[in-house]
């Protein structure tokens, strides 16, 4: 075999199978045909009308000595006899990419390139589309040269993406296709898979999806709420698209009161205006439930789940501005209708509401306050996974002797945080696990009862100043 080493050119077993290569190229497996070709076969190579002289000058391809009769492509500058020569394709491909080189340095209107790769000649479009494909051709005294068609593979500049890609070696793919809405039994099969694959979640975010109108993201609240209820967890939304001023947040027909319609309103939370971020170098206004959740874990952290997530050190991250801007006295009309304001201040982008929808000052509930509702989830979660232990113990005063102890010293680390109102943990919260609350029925079947209370610290969300102006002094 010549091999490699010899000049020869080896096509490996899986060349066919790979992508052709983008641009004109010369085939590897056909380089006998222009191999063979005389150096006197053409005097000038034509692309896409442009001649180049390539017989003569600074590029010739007759570079074999005079002295061998009818000199092949094959045949170098070095050879000296008929059948000498083995670089000579090489040399040849050399000449005819620096001559396309050399053309597209003199004229700014020819706009291609070539290269040799390995013994391939390879010519790219440097402008113009995708598609655009290389013509090449030669010529012999102003005459068609031979026809180097069956020697190259011509294929377009570029490889496209979707149906616009139009070169022989690419089967048009379909048009990208973006999906459709998620409808509300998608939504339904989500939690279902967070049911079975999700061991612990306490913050839920449903963002809008762009094709979905406030009727149809309102609807997919009541069904979130229940969830979250089942998970010991909040849901937080985001204000509808037709708000845009505190009249319309609270009015009867699309203000706050609609969203609350089959709604857990205990376990949800709602948080007005969007808030502005930088998308691609452009401001964009997005819903808020995905910042306040950041907040929410980030107070969680450094305060507890206690505290309230609002407030100066409440500032919100990541954004550069809300949609809309509230004085005091537009927010003095929200608060107490449960809406949890984002508002601007000297020291930033504050959340400045801790109400869930169960908070308006007419319903008077006891679960108004997020942080309290937070923190009785907390506690249930935490006693429900800690006490994993006690199932299948004796159902015995030893067991709820056990059991008062360990939960009385988890409630009792929580009052030493500062998570209860109360100066004593005796004000502060209760355990109680015996006889009185685990009876004979409940033992015959198999359930110990366990009663825990804790009295909740609620923010305070009005300042109250009492001046009185004396004779000489002003006393506050």
């Amino acid at each position: 075999m010549l091999g490699s080493g010899q000049g020869g050119v080896e096509v490996g077993r899986f060349a066919s199978a790979r992508p052709a290569p983008s641009g004109t190229v010369t085939a590897a497996d056909d380089l006998v045909s222009f191999a063979e070709m005389p150096q006197a076969a053409f005097d000038s190579v034509v692309i896409d009308g442009t001649v180049i002289n390539v017989a003569g000058g600074a590029h010739d391809i007759n570079t074999t000595s005079g002295a061998i009769t009818e000199p092949r492509m094959y045949q170098d500058a070095a050879a000296t006899d008929q059948n000498d020569g083995r670089r000579g394709v090489a040399e040849k491909l050399a000449i005819l990419a620096a001559a396309i080189n050399d053309q597209a340095l003199a004229d700014p209107g020819f706009t291609y390139s070539a290269k040799v790769v390995g013994n391939r000649l390879s010519l790219q479009a440097t402008a113009g589309g995708d598609n655009r494909v290389v013509v090449l051709a030669t010529e012999l005294g102003g005459a068609a040269g031979p026809d180097l068609s069956p020697t190259v593979v011509d294929n377009t500049r570029f490889y496209a993406l979707g149906d616009s890609g139009l070169n022989q070696f690419q089967t048009p793919g379909l048009p990208g296709l973006d999906g459709t809405k998620p409808l509300a039994i998608d939504y339904e099969n989500a939690y279902r898979i967070i049911d079975s694959q999700v061991d612990l979640f306490n913050l839920l975010v449903l963002p809008r999806d762009h094709d979905n109108s406030d009727a149809e993201t309102r609807a997919l609240w009541g069904p979130a709420s229940v969830f979250c209820q089942k998970r010991r967890a909040m849901l937080l939304m985001d204000p509808p698209d037709n708000w845009s001023n505190p009249q319309q947040a609270t009015d009867a027909a699309i203000g706050v009161n609609s969203l609350r319609v089959g709604l857990v309103k205990n376990r949800a939370a709602v948080f007005y205006p969007k808030v502005t971020m930088m998308d691609n170098q452009k401001e964009v206004h997005v819903g808020p439930a995905g910042a306040i959740a950041g907040l929410i874990a980030r107070i969680d952290g450094t305060r507890g789940v206690w505290k309230a997530p609002a407030g100066t050190e409440a500032d919100l991250r990541g954004i550069v501005g809300i949609q809309h801007k509230h004085s005091d006295a537009e927010n003095g009309v929200m608060n107490p209708k449960a809406i949890n304001n984002i508002r601007l201040f000297p020291n930033g982008i504050v959340n400045w509401g801790g109400r869930t929808m169960d908070g308006d000052d007419g319903f008077g509930s006891e679960w108004k306050y997020i942080p309290i509702v937070r923190t009785a989830m907390y506690i249930e979660e935490s006693l429900y996974r800690g006490l994993k232990w006690a199932v299948f113990e004796p159902n015995d005063e030893p067991l709820w002797s056990q059991i008062r102890l360990n939960v009385g010293a988890f409630m009792h680390n929580l009052f030493r945080q500062g998570a209860f109102q109360g100066q004593t943990p005796k004000e502060a919260y209760y355990v109680q696990c015996d006889s009185t609350t685990t009876t004979q029925n409940d033992r015959n079947l198999g359930i110990v009862n366990i009663h825990v209370g804790f009295a909740p610290l609620k923010p305070a969300e009005f300042v109250v100043l009492q001046l009185q102006q004396l004779a000489g002094q002003v006393q506050v």
